[in-house]
C-alpha cells in the first residue's frame, strides 16, 4: 500500500512493542523530547545495548522518518525487524567491505539530507548487552556528516535496556526501569574526527553515569 502505509504500520507496531513491555512491569522514562529538531535532516547517534533499542528510536523519531544504518546480517532472520530494514528505506551494509561500505553510507547520506530525514547510527558497531559503552568507530559517522552538511547530531542515550534480556531470552526480567535521554543537538562543524569522538564518548559516559 505504499511508503506511508508501511511507515505508519512499523511505527505503531514498535509502539505496541513498547507498551507490551508493561506486562513485565517495565517503566519507560524519556527525557528531552522537546530537543528533537524539526524540518531539517538529523543524524541520531545512539549507544546500542540490545534489539529493544529500536522501538523507542522508531517511535520518538517517527516524524523525522527515522532510518537505520545496519549490518546486512540483520536483514534476515528477525521477525518484522528484518523486513522493515530491507523494505523501509534503511541501509544494510557489509561491515567487512571497507571502502565500499563507506561509499554506500556517503551516497545514502546525500539522499537523506535532501529528504530532511533522520539517520540512526550505532557507532559502537554492535550491541554491548551491558551498561558499558564500547569505543566509538567513527568511519560511518564521518561519512554521514560529510554527506549531510545540513544535519545536526542528536545524541540518544539508552539506559538499562540490556536488563530485559539479562537472564537470556527466557525468562525475561521483570520490573525494568528503562530511560532514554535525548541530549542537546549540535553541529559537528569545526570538529575533527578525534575531537568529535571524544565529545560524544564523554557525553554518553556522563549521562550513563548520572543514571547508574
Amino acid at each position: 500500500m505504499g511508503y506511508e502505509a508501511h511507515r505508519w504500520s512499523v511505527i505503531y507496531l514498535n509502539r505496541l512493542l513498547m507498551l507490551i513491555q508493561g506486562l513485565l512491569l517495565t517503566r519507560h522514562q524519556t527525557i528531552g523530547m522537546e530537543k528533537i529538531p524539526i524540518d531539517q535532516p538529523i543524524i541520531v547517534v545512539s549507544n546500542h545495548q540490545n534489539m529493544m533499542d529500536l522501538p523507542p528510536l522508531i517511535w520518538y523519531f517517527r516524524h523525522q522518518h527515522a532510518k537505520f544504518i545496519s549490518k546486512k546480517e540483520l536483514g534476515s532472520g528477525i521477525p518484522s525487524i528484518s523486513f522493515n530494514l530491507r523494505k523501509g528505506g534503511s541501509l544494510l551494509i557489509d561491515r567487512n567491505s571497507g571502502n565500499t561500505a563507506i561509499t554506500q553510507i556517503s551516497q545514502y547520506g546525500h539522499q537523506m539530507n535532501k529528504k530532511n530525514h533522520a539517520v540512526v547510527i550505532f557507532p559502537e558497531g554492535t550491541r554491548s548487552n551491558s551498561a558499558n559503552l564500547s569505543p566509538f568507530k567513527m568511519g560511518g559517522l564521518k561519512a554521514l556528516i560529510d554527506a549531510m552538511p545540513d544535519a545536526l547530531i542528536v545524541p540518544f542515550v539508552v539506559h538499562n535496556n540490556y536488563q530485559i534480556f539479562e537472564k537470556g531470552k527466557f525468562p525475561l526480567k521483570l520490573g525494568n526501569h528503562l530511560r532514554y535521554s535525548i541530549l542537546d543537538p549540535f553541529s559537528p562543524e569545526g570538529l575533527d574526527v578525534d575531537s568529535l569522538k571524544d565529545k560524544l564518548e564523554d557525553l554518553y559516559r556522563n549521562e550513563l553515569n548520572n543514571f547508574s
